[in-house]
């Protein structure tokens, strides 16, 4: 399979993520670049909320605005004053010390009060008074738990049943790992602004802000120029299609894959797998797992080759062009001796492989399963990575970033971090996918992409490819057929006829 030359050969400054230290220290040269103050950025931050609101939001006559006294606050006096000059209901709830505002900020709040708008103070606020609330209460700098009166606020505003516009990020959460370490605001809609901050892209960010919305306030072009980017945002459309199969091709030639798990009772995750192996245009697929369920297997698909002999795994390991190996395995020393006997198979002559679930499991318990350098591609969720890395799920889910990046380098492999926003990491950059939706929490969607990702390797194509492509075409077939019948009940092979349509793609929309 060839090698893509430009894998985001439809990139923008929108499928690039960036720490919120980097947009507040580049972004002044940025704006002074394209010869644009930064008063008038704190303009059109303000007209961006704004006019969001009035486009998504018509039926809105009355407005709450929260203001802090950073630039986020500056932002929101904006919105407030052109709600007035509009003729729409707008008070301001100023949380923040109006001393403590930058001089940008003052000039804004100074114009919201030549309108004359309504003041309400945070202990007399009543949210279902209103049509919608503005967020300007917090800004990108804040790392701790927030404290009163925001706290406070926050939280009545999560109790309330009013729609929520945040300005550049939700109140409370970590503009860099989208965690919370207390509350955060749950907005609706979130406006961010000159660069997407990392932790709106994954973890609990992407719940916290909504629909995303991003404007570049007319100095992206300059931004985009001189700050750097920490990670990027992928989706299946940036994809290129996968090359046609020449006309003589045959099934040989196609790729053969090795899916090692289904210990007894367990048939189901590798019968999954192997599957999503086949829908991904493996040419072969064979299965090792435990005789108890070799019949569930060849029962139920028969296209799916099965062994389940121990003699014969070493000949069944030098059969195989990659290997996926974890889902359905179990932690017995059946277990072990298989896994065991795959990773040093591997080192040994040199073949490319995707470890998923007990094998992850096996491989934090036992010192000895060693991931073997630069050919594993490794798919945990936040407990398995948890269990890698020796931490906890919670420190894991904290800072993803941080996780994934730590995963790849400590293994010498690339790193799937599952969950919302999934990321995948590399020695060479960090990327999160944009494909995706709730209705894949549930059991065998891993094992499905643990087949998509094996396909793959075996056709030819490079660990981080794999793991780019299978990730997004996986999110992406979910996304299709949540689409078509909800997300609430979708099961992971529901996914494989939309893998197969994704798969035969020759054009991107």
């Amino acid at each position: 399979m060839k090698t893509f030359k430009n894998l985001f050969q439809r990139e923008s400054l929108t499928h690039n993520i960036y720490t919120a230290d980097q947009v507040r220290l580049v972004e002044p040269r940025a704006a002074e670049l394209a010869g644009i103050s930064l008063y008038q950025l704190m303009e059109n931050a303000g007209a961006a909320v704004y006019e969001l609101i009035i486009k998504q939001y018509s039926h809105v006559k009355k407005l709450i605005v929260l203001a802090g006294h950073g630039n986020n606050g500056g932002d929101a006096y904006v919105v407030a004053r052109l709600a007035l000059e509009a003729g729409l209901m707008c008070d301001v709830c100023e949380l923040g010390n109006p001393q403590k505002l930058s001089a940008d900020a003052r000039l804004a709040r100074s114009k919201w009060l030549s309108q004359k708008g309504g003041t309400r103070t945070a202990h007399n606020l009543d949210f279902n008074q209103y049509d919608l609330c503005v967020d300007g209460m917090l800004g990108t700098g804040i790392k701790g738990a927030v404290k009163a009166p925001y706290a406070e606020v926050i939280s009545r505003l999560n109790d309330s049943v009013i729609t929520v516009v945040s300005i550049d990020i939700p109140s409370g959460m970590n503009a860099d790992t989208g965690y919370a370490s207390g509350v955060a605001v749950q907005a609706d809609d979130t406006c961010t602004f000159v660069g997407i901050k990392s932790g709106l892209k994954t973890g609990e960010g992407k719940q916290y802000c909504g629909h995303l919305h991003f404007f570049d306030l007319g100095i992206g072009r300059e931004f985009q120029r001189i700050a750097v980017q920490v990670g990027k945002i992928i989706d299946f459309q940036m994809l290129p299609p996968l090359p046609k199969r020449r006309i003589n091709a045959h099934k040989g030639a196609m790729g053969k894959l090795l899916c090692i798990g289904g210990n007894e009772s367990y048939a189901g995750a590798i019968r999954l797998t192997a599957e999503g192996a086949l829908r991904t245009g493996a040419g072969l697929v064979k299965v090792f797992c435990h005789p108890g369920s070799r019949s569930t297997i060849n029962g139920t698909r028969p296209e799916i080759m099965v062994e389940t002999r121990t003699e014969q795994l070493a000949d069944t390991l030098s059969w195989a062009n990659a290997i996926a190996i974890g889902p359905g395995l179990g932690k017995d020393l059946w277990s072990v001796t298989l896994l065991e006997a795959t990773l040093q198979h591997c080192l040994q002559f040199h073949k490319h492989l995707v470890i998923d679930a007990d094998a992850l499991n096996l491989i934090a318990e036992h010192y000895r399963l060693a991931i073997p350098k630069n050919l594993a591609i490794i798919t945990p969720h936040s407990a398995e990575a948890s269990r890698l890395l020796k931490s906890t799920p919670n420190a894991i889910e904290s800072d993803r970033y941080q996780a994934a990046a730590t995963l790849t380098q400590h293994f010498e492999a690339v790193a799937v971090l599952k969950g919302a926003g999934t990321l995948i990491a590399s020695q060479e950059n960090t990327w999160v996918c944009n494909n995706g939706n709730p209705g894949m929490a549930t059991g065998g969607m891993g094992d499905v992409l643990t087949g998509i990702l094996g396909a793959l390797l075996a056709q030819g194509m490079s660990n981080r490819l794999s793991a780019l492509y299978g990730v997004c075409l996986h999110s992406c077939a979910a996304d299709l057929a949540a689409q078509e019948n909800g997300q609430i009940g979708l099961l992971a092979s529901d996914l494989f006829p939309y893998i197969r349509r994704l798969i035969n793609t020759e054009k991107r929309d």
